[in-house]
């Protein structure tokens, strides 16, 4: 019997009452390319959705709806993909990174990513007397946002953030610094106010 075999009948057969064991990524998905398990697809989904919301959520804004929306067709576009997943890397990093490809998508069809060099001048003043780091980072343009949430938050490199974005790294280390000053001059007012 395989490893995968034995790992699906492992998933399939725990009685609903006894703690599952902890399995890993690389078992779930073996058993989901092999056997179209849905027990265990529905365990990675568990794992790895609420972060992958997370991204989705930061990209478009907020929007919930769309953020779901987002989230459902990076899980169609992963599982159709899961032999493109070598195991080299972290599944959750890789599912995270469909979404944000999933999500830009969807901003960008919606004509509000602008990558522009000038694109501080066009944010909206916020009168608040204080903001949250998740709120700053919500009301940063599209552009900086993306950039913002792709580098410092999922950790993608300038020159993966240019891939994706179609623009240059130089252009993403740019609004990158755009973006964090930005977020800087917004919690600002809360920073001082708190000392």
């Amino acid at each position: 019997m395989t490893p995968a075999r034995l790992n699906v009948r492992m998933i399939d057969a725990i009685d609903a009452s006894a703690p599952a064991p902890p399995l890993t990524d690389e078992a779930l998905v073996a058993a989901v390319r092999q056997e179209r398990s849905e027990t265990a697809f529905a365990a990675l989904y568990d794992r790895h959705t609420p972060r992958a919301f997370q991204t989705a959520w930061r990209l478009v804004g907020g929007n919930p709806h769309e953020a779901e929306d987002v989230v459902q067709e990076a899980w169609l576009r992963a599982v159709s993909t899961l032999d493109r997943w070598s195991g080299q890397s972290e599944f959750g990093a890789w599912f995270r990174a469909i979404a944000a490809h999933v999500a830009i998508d969807a901003v960008r069809k919606q004509g509000r990513l602008v990558l522009d060099a000038d694109a501080d001048v066009a944010i909206d003043e916020l009168s608040v007397e204080w903001m949250d780091m998740e709120s700053a980072i919500l009301s940063l343009a599209p552009g900086y946002r993306a950039v913002l949430v792709l580098h410092d938050i999922e950790g993608f490199t300038h020159e993966e953030i240019g891939e994706r974005l179609g623009i240059t790294a130089g252009t993403s280390k740019g609004q990158l610094f755009k973006a964090r000053r930005v977020v800087r001059a917004r919690l600002a007012p809360g920073i001082e106010r708190r000392s």
